[in-house]
Order: structure tokens, then C-alpha cells, then sequence
């Protein structure tokens, strides 16, 4: 049972940080108008806000103008959901909650090609919990002379958000780990890269941290 109600409430957060993205894409305020189509501009009713069965019951489409809704909302609502049924004890939720800000980080990038600059605090502040003062003052000044620096840095070849989320996960997880689910992110990003454009790389940053995650709870949980 706890396990479902997990996975109610973090289908809830992903069907949040997609609106939240869609938000932050438009330049829109969070908080007005209520939830709408993006196409017609209608309001939603309630059984539209109901994750991943609203979607199922439209068929991935607009109640009202018929406009197909990304299967990227249905899909992120379901990682949501299963990233939410790993909690079991403070370093979980820490995860999760790391996971789930930037998830909405890698949404807003995918479109945007920026983020908000809170999301890089936050998921540090989350990070270091419980970490003694030298990681503190290691992981607060890397993210300084990032947050520094790259603005001067003419063509850099990683962006400085995809830096910061590496500063933040070796933080939370240590460097081993962050350097296997990197090596993931960059396969993903080069099967998928096909021209020069730049190329929004936390997604797969995103993508391979959460994918990791959940095989390691997996894998402990069958050991």
C-alpha cells in the first residue's frame, strides 16, 4: 500500500515539473492562469489533471481541440512515480527529490537550452546534508568558480548547468558513481546527436542518473 501511495504522489511531482517547464519555456508565470491547454488555451477540468490515466483516458490528445499532448508528460509521469517508490529511509528521499529537481532542469533545458539558476542550489543544498565542512567548501566553491567562469568562456564544450549537476551528483553519490552514469550520458547524447547545433545535454544527464538509480534499488532489492 505504501508503495502505491509513493507512486501517486511522485506521478503528481512529474506531472508538476512538466507544467512547471512548459511554464518556464513560455516565460509564464507558475502560479496563473490555472492548468490549460497549450493550443486552444481552455481550461482544464479535473479528471484532466489526473496523472498518466488522463492521459490514457484522452489517448494522448486535447479534450477540447484535439491537439496530441508529448508522450514526453505520460512518460515522466511514470519515472516520477516509480523514482518515488524507491524511498525508504532520509538518503532515498534526498535522491528523489535530487532526481525529480532536475528533471525539471533537463525539461526546461531540452527546450530552452537554460534552467533556473535555484535548481543548481538546491539539489547542492540537498547533496550535502549531513557532509562534513570540507565538502561543503569544496562543492560551494567549484560551484562559484563555475557560476563565475563560464560566462567568460567563449564555445565551451559542456555547458555550465551539465557542470554543475556533475558537481552536485559527485556531491551526493561520490565520483564513481557519477562516472558510470556519465559515461551512459554520453552514449546517449552521441546516438542521438546529428549535427553541429549544440545540444541539450541534460536530458542525458538526467536520464542515466535516474535510469541507474532505479536499477541499483532494483538490483539491492533482489540481492
Amino acid at each position: 500500500m505504501v508503495t502505491v501511495i509513493l507512486f501517486v504522489y511522485g506521478s503528481c511531482l512529474g506531472s508538476l515539473i512538466v507544467a512547471l517547464a512548459c511554464r518556464y519555456a513560455q516565460q509564464a508565470s507558475y502560479w496563473s492562469p490555472a492548468s490549460h491547454c497549450d493550443s486552444c488555451q481552455r481550461p482544464l477540468r479535473y479528471w484532466q489533471l489526473i496523472p498518466i490515466l488522463s492521459y490514457l483516458l484522452l489517448r494522448g490528445r486535447c479534450h477540447f481541440c484535439h491537439v496530441p499532448i508529448p508522450f514526453t508528460v505520460l512518460l515522466v509521469e511514470i519515472i516520477g512515480g516509480l523514482v518515488a517508490t524507491t524511498i525508504s529511509d532520509n538518503f532515498s528521499l534526498r535522491v528523489t527529490l535530487w532526481l525529480i529537481l532536475w528533471g525539471f532542469a533537463a525539461l526546461c533545458d531540452s527546450r530552452t537550452l537554460t534552467f533556473p539558476g535555484w535548481v543548481t542550489w538546491a539539489t547542492a543544498g540537498l547533496a550535502l546534508v549531513g557532509q562534513p565542512p570540507v565538502s561543503w567548501g569544496i562543492g560551494l566553491g567549484l560551484l562559484f568558480l563555475i557560476h563565475r567562469l563560464w560566462p567568460h568562456w567563449h564555445s565551451p564544450t559542456i555547458g555550465d548547468g551539465d557542470l554543475e549537476m556533475l558537481v552536485s551528483a559527485g556531491l551526493l553519490w561520490g565520483v564513481t558513481v557519477t562516472a558510470q552514469w556519465l559515461i551512459i550520458a554520453c552514449l546517449l547524447a552521441i546516438s542521438r546527436a546529428r549535427t553541429t547545433d549544440r545540444l541539450p545535454f541534460l536530458p542525458y544527464l538526467t536520464t542515466a542518473a535516474t535510469g541507474h538509480w532505479l536499477i541499483t534499488v532494483i538490483l539491492t532489492s533482489a540481492w
